[in-house]
């Protein structure tokens, strides 16, 4: 099996209430550091995974977020985050030097429209939202401390969102990868987010409407069991369902025997992540 990439979801605090997010846990208090230093070990020690892309909630707001990157950092991981983008240019957040540890970074972008992106709750309790100003700035800096760092923008395609014309952003920013996401529906406690569903050929259409100028364009019509989530508490879980499923703890057992038990879909994984097209 080739080396994979696993998602930490450090932390499910967010200034963000995206009404369409899965990152919906059953636990909210976050590991302390060292516990997630000692998932970070147990998965190096498995000889499994290469690759860690940190998430959230919103990654930064986990205390120990720069210290963490840097632990995975010096234990030789490729790393990735994937955040919202709106407190990316706080420096007490996200201190100078920490772009330099990432090989690539993930930005969240439903909408270039204001109006739309509060209607999907991606915005903070004031109303603000990452708009392409922002965008660009946060881009500028990151690129101008990492030449080397790739761009991947993430939009997740729901009802509220199907009809816009986002390509136009590739003509403007140097984006690697763009990844469209078909929504998929989640329930958990008193979250739901099945109002929002499209269907197959909503996301069709979207795509036709969404031809990118530059990078790869990597459409996501489900990721059922491709997509290796540990969650806030860390637990390998399994998304099959409308809400998830433990597979077993990081903290208690080695990642090798809890993976083993995991109904992974090595097809589906290998279609969105390869070598040469990692994130």
């Amino acid at each position: 099996m080739q080396s994979l990439k696993i998602n930490l979801h450090i932390t499910q605090k967010c200034n963000y209430h995206c009404r369409y997010c899965f990152a919906h846990f059953h636990e909210k208090e976050d590991l302390p550091l060292p516990a997630w230093q000692r998932i970070i070990d147990n998965l190096q020690a498995s000889g499994l995974v290469n690759r860690i892309n940190f998430a959230g909630g919103e990654p930064v707001l986990y205390r120990g977020f720069a210290a963490l990157v840097d632990y995975a950092y010096q234990r030789g991981f490729r790393l990735s985050v994937i955040s919202n983008g709106s407190l990316m240019l706080q420096s007490q957040l996200v201190p100078d030097g920490l772009f330099a540890k990432l090989e690539m970074l993930g930005i969240s972008v439903d909408s270039v429209e204001p109006q739309t992106l509060r209607r999907l709750g991606c915005c903070d309790p004031q109303g603000r939202v990452l708009g392409r100003e922002e965008l660009c700035q946060l881009v500028t800096r990151a690129k101008t401390e990492n030449p080397a760092l790739r761009i991947k923008l993430n939009t997740v395609v729901s009802q509220l969102n199907r009809h816009e014309h986002l390509s136009g952003l590739s003509r403007q920013l140097p984006i690697d990868r763009w990844k469209f996401l078909k929504m998929k529906p989640f329930a958990a406690d008193d979250f739901s987010n099945k109002a929002l569903a499209i269907s197959d050929a909503d996301f069709a259409h979207f795509l036709q409407r969404n031809p990118l100028q530059q990078g790869d364009n990597i459409p996501e019509y489900s990721l059922t069991r491709s997509y290796i989530i540990v969650d806030n508490r860390g637990n390998l879980i399994d998304n099959q369902g409308d809400d998830y499923t433990v597979v077993g703890n990081l903290l208690t057992e080695d990642f090798a025997t809890v993976f083993q038990r995991y109904a992974f879909d090595a097809a589906a994984y290998r279609s969105r992540y390869t070598e040469a097209q990692a994130g």
